[in-house]
């Protein structure tokens, strides 16, 4: 009888150990080899090796706050960029279904900066009809004053009523051509993506013959 329990003691003892063991590194830097997973080893991460010794799995620690709100952060930011992507192929449609080739965009650029640039030049027409009853105001004051004259109140009056609406007219057009300016951006911004999406450079300008006669003339009108 003890023979036989002496005998499976010594087989208990000297067998091999069967099953996966786990390796982790303790707080304290020893490293830890074990059939069991502390809380320790999940905290830290750990190696699972197979009977042979040979890791066949490495689990890492698991992510700290901060991680895991680098991970949201990245994750949303991946979701913006899909967005942005789908956002742009739904313009991309739209522009190629809207033109056929960046001069066709050109054309309809120039469209909109003739509208524009002829409504200066009314305006630009205004102003020097009013520059010229502004000259026959302060021609007839001026000869009152020759004469020894006061020049009438109401006249004064009519005169600054005159150079304000000049000076009205001149902040309109400045703001036609801020809008005209700004029509220009747009659609240099859809011409620059008609040229990537269609392989073919706008051979037509920018600018248009009427915009350079306004700017001409607007540079000569005095205060």
């Amino acid at each position: 009888m003890y023979r036989w329990l002496l005998t499976a003691l010594c087989l208990t003892l000297t067998a091999p150990v069967f099953g996966e063991m786990y390796r982790y590194e303790t707080d304290e830097g020893r490293t830890v080899m074990s059939n069991t997973l502390p809380r320790e080893a999940l905290k830290q991460g750990y190696e699972v090796l197979n009977k042979s010794g040979r890791v066949i799995e490495k689990v890492p620690p698991p992510p700290t706050e901060e991680e895991l709100a680098e991970r949201r952060r990245e994750r949303e930011r991946q979701e913006r960029l899909e967005k942005e992507r789908e956002e742009q192929k739904k313009e991309d449609r739209r522009l190629l279904r809207q033109y056929s080739s960046p001069d066709d965009a050109v054309r309809a650029l120039q469209r909109k900066l003739r509208e524009r640039f002829g409504t200066v030049r009314l305006k630009l027409a205004n102003i020097k009809n009013i520059e010229g009853q502004i000259a026959n105001l302060q021609k007839r004051a001026a000869n009152q004053e020759r004469t020894g004259q006061e020049v009438p109140e109401s006249l004064r009056e009519k005169m600054e009523t005159q150079r304000a609406e000049k000076t009205a007219l001149l902040n309109e057009i400045q703001q036609e051509i801020s809008r005209a300016e700004q029509t220009r951006e747009d659609y240099r911004d859809k011409i620059k993506r008609l040229e990537k999406l269609t392989g073919k450079k706008r051979s037509l300008p920018l600018t248009i013959p009427e915009e350079e006669t306004a700017r001409e003339e607007l540079a000569t009108m005095g205060d």
